[in-house]
Parts: C-alpha cells; sequence; structure tokens
C-alpha cells in the first residue's frame, strides 16, 4: 500500500513533463531556431524585376502529432523599405496587410511561412514578428528584410563571428552605454531585438 503514492507520483510528474514537451519549432534552411531568433533576409530581384524579400525557407513543424489548429499573427514592427505590397501566405491563403494580421487555421506536419514584401522602392529594412500558438504553447520568430548595407546589417550567410553588435533601430551601430530604447543585437549565431529600459 505504501508503494502505490510514489508510483503514483512518479506517473503524474511523468505525465506532466510530457504535457510541457515542445509540441513545434520554427526551423530556417532546415535548422532549428531558438525562441525568439531572428531570420535575416536580404533583398533580391524577383521574376518580374522587382526587388522583394521573401522568407522561402522558413517553416513552422509540428515535434508531436500530424495535425495541430494554430493561431498566427504577424506584426510589422519598423518598416523603411517602401515596398508596394506585403503579403503572407500560411495556412492555405495569402492576404495582403499593411501592419498587422491574424490568422487562424489547421495545419499538417509542416507549414511554409511565405512572408513576401514586394516591389521594395527604398534601401532600409523591415522588421517584423511572428507569433504562432498551439493549444496553450507559443513561440515566436523574428524576420528581418534588408535591402543594401544598412551599417552593417546585412543577409544570414554574413554573421559577426562571435563578436557583439548593436544597432538601433535605423540600422545605425551603437557603442558604449546604451540609453533606453529598442535595439538589435547581433552575437554570434544569435539576433534579437532587445528593449532597454
Amino acid at each position: 500500500m505504501s508503494m502505490r503514492k510514489p508510483i503514483t507520483l512518479i506517473i503524474a510528474l511523468l505525465a506532466t513533463l510530457c504535457m510541457q514537451a515542445q509540441s513545434f519549432v520554427f526551423q530556417f534552411q532546415g535548422e532549428d531556431l531558438a525562441d525568439g531568433e531572428t531570420v535575416i533576409v536580404s533583398a533580391e530581384e524577383d521574376l518580374f524585376g522587382d526587388l522583394s524579400c521573401e522568407t522561402s525557407s522558413l517553416a513552422m513543424t509540428l515535434l508531436r502529432g500530424t495535425t495541430a489548429s494554430v493561431t498566427a499573427t504577424l506584426e510589422i514592427t519598423f518598416n523603411s523599405l517602401n515596398a508596394t505590397t506585403l503579403q503572407w501566405c500560411m495556412g492555405g491563403n495569402c492576404q495582403v496587410f499593411e501592419t498587422s494580421l491574424t490568422k487562424r487555421f489547421t495545419m499538417g506536419f509542416s507549414e511554409q511561412v511565405q512572408f513576401d514584401a514586394i516591389g521594395i522602392q527604398s534601401e532600409g529594412y523591415l522588421m517584423a514578428k511572428l507569433k504562432v500558438t498551439v493549444g496553450i504553447e507559443s513561440h515566436q520568430v523574428n524576420i528581418m528584410f534588408v535591402n543594401g548595407d544598412v551599417d552593417g546589417i546585412r543577409s544570414l550567410s554574413q554573421r559577426t563571428g562571435g563578436e557583439r553588435v548593436v544597432y538601433d533601430l535605423h540600422g545605425r551601430r551603437v557603442e558604449g552605454r546604451l540609453p533606453a530604447g529598442m535595439y538589435i543585437v547581433a552575437e554570434g549565431e544569435r539576433i534579437r531585438k532587445v528593449a532597454i529600459k
């Protein structure tokens, strides 16, 4: 009779751990992304000769199960690219939007995150955050589109090599003590947006 209580506690603990296990992950170019990590995409000429950025190598993949009900919100937090169209194709349909869009859909094992800035008219960059919720679990990936060399913020293949580099939201490199505000911090393989209060 005394063995029942520890066994019941162990079973309850295992059930809790299983429920807390991550059920999905963002992947870029086949690599898993940490929660809150930033994907950087440089502008390229598209089939029509326009400068465009697209997240064609960004996907969301289920780690458990084969289908899931998803709520996803894509929000533009900064944009100086002056693109003619912002389009988000996820969950089976494409929608044009300006600053924020929320979608609810059922996905299969993997879902491509197709977000495009089409017809870019100026140098600069766009910052967006994609927050996805499956059940009670939420994860975020940040997306940065870049046109031109914005004071050192370049494509994903041109990493900082371990050096910590800080930029303001206008793409200017910042050194020394940081006043209150929002910054982009690149350090090794990790690029993230940071708020200083």
